[in-house]
């Protein structure tokens, strides 16, 4: 029988990292080269022989184009969107084509090494939000052949929290540091946890370093880029009680720490590793018993909503009927239902904070629809969020049967909480 699998994929702008969970040993587990065993990361090329007249992926095509003639075909992220019109040797693909191919071709050059295999859940991990390359993301699915629900968006800073709250608790009793060094440069990451109220909280704090301390400022100077770093450190460092510190990023493959190192080491654990964010993702994929951080925890990030929107059930009960659920990035949330309303033109819309239980509410009344019998007036109710804190609520007449048609009418409401 074919073997169904968990996994994470981490795409960055120029190359991809999948790691998949391995039953035996209950932890992810990434996946190198084929033909390099030293790296994970797989540079997001395609590269298509003319002699064969296929397609190659990844280092099979950095390697292919020194040896078969072909063509090239590089910068596929910064252009996922893109309908641009790309010749391959007669062949026609718009650009958004190509990436998704080159996306299909990474999980598919997996999937190749365990005969027959196929994807139970993917998690796609980027480095932040972008509503274009969400929306390519979005139909990956159709090019798998396997369900919608069956592949999800999240980031790096979702995934990084999968990553840590899923290694052993005595790592995370107090604060955690991330610090994050690729091609834009350093990015620091405070996560702390708040014990004292209940549900204890998960909080993140972040500081932008890219403008003092990237690649490009240091070049070969790798005492210069050390000192620096060790300030930096020494400096965030002393803000809290850090009991662990992870270290991720193409910046930290080389070995140039020497004073920082020691600075961060002072009575702390430290991991350095490529592949925090594709693991990460990899127990989001799971699910199960790595979710419970985030039912033990409230966490809040910059991209999680921190309260639910419902409506009121509208009787004497009043009570509180869920439309969309907050805990989660705000991109990821989606919520639909349908009611039918009893004697009444107002739908009572709740925002209920998730830490608090404390209610905003608000009334919307159906102007314009015709007087029908009672329990004969149907509508949808619909959530849909623009950020962490601002959305609509949408609530369309949806008729009942042939014997109530629908008026099309859409009342939206547009909230801030």
């Amino acid at each position: 029988m074919a073997e169904s699998y968990y996994i994470g994929m981490d795409l960055c702008s120029d190359s991809t990292q999948i790691s998949f969970y391995n039953d035996i040993s209950r932890e992810p587990e990434t996946v190198n080269q084929l033909n390099n065993k030293e790296t994970y990361m797989m540079p997001n090329i395609l590269f298509y022989s003319r002699d064969i007249g296929d397609w190659y992926v990844g280092s099979e095509a950095s390697e292919a184009r020194f040896k078969e003639d072909g063509i090239i075909l590089d910068e596929l992220y910064k252009n996922a969107k893109s309908e641009e019109i790309v010749d391959v040797d007669g062949m026609k693909y718009t650009f958004r084509q190509l990436f998704l191919l080159m996306m299909k071709m990474h999980v598919d050059t997996f999937l190749y090494r365990y005969e027959g295999a196929t994807v139970k859940k993917l998690v796609i991990t980027i480095p932040e939000y972008s509503k274009d390359l969400y929306k390519v993301l979005s139909g990956f699915h159709k090019e798998l052949g396997i369900p919608e629900d069956a592949v999800e968006i999240t980031s790096h800073l979702d995934s990084g929290l999968y990553y840590i709250f899923n290694q052993s608790s005595d790592l995370w009793i107090n604060s955690v540091a991330l610090f994050d060094y690729n091609a834009d440069g350093l990015h620091y990451y405070r996560i702390d946890i708040t014990r004292s109220k209940q549900p204890e909280v998960i909080s993140v704090t972040h500081e932008d370093y890219s403008a003092q301390f990237n690649m490009a400022l240091f070049g070969n100077d790798n005492i210069l880029m050390d000192a620096t770093f060790a300030n930096i450190a020494d400096y965030e460092m002393k803000k809290t009680y850090i009991s662990s510190v992870f270290l991720t990023g193409l910046g930290f493959s080389e070995k140039w720490m020497n004073k920082s190192r020691n600075i961060l080491c002072q009575g702390r654990r430290v991991f350095a590793g490529q592949n925090i964010y594709t693991k990460g993702a990899c127990y989001k994929a799971v699910g199960g018993e790595y979710e419970e951080f985030y039912k033990r925890f409230f966490v809040e990030t910059k991209e999680n909503v921190i309260f639910d929107v419902g409506i009121s059930s509208g009787d004497e009960e009043d009570k509180f009927i869920p439309v969309a659920l907050g805990g989660r990035q705000w991109y990821n949330i989606r919520g639909k239902i349908n009611i039918i309303l009893d004697d009444t033109d107002k739908i009572t819309i709740i925002y209920r904070s998730r830490r608090t239980e404390q209610e905003i509410r608000e009334v919307v009344k159906l102007h314009g629809i015709p007087k029908r019998p009672n329990k004969t007036s149907k509508f949808s109710v619909e959530v849909e969020f623009e950020d962490p804190h601002r959305g609509a609520v949408l609530i369309k007449d949806v008729g009942f049967g042939k014997l109530f048609p629908t008026t099309n009418k859409i009342y939206r409401k547009e909230f801030e909480v």
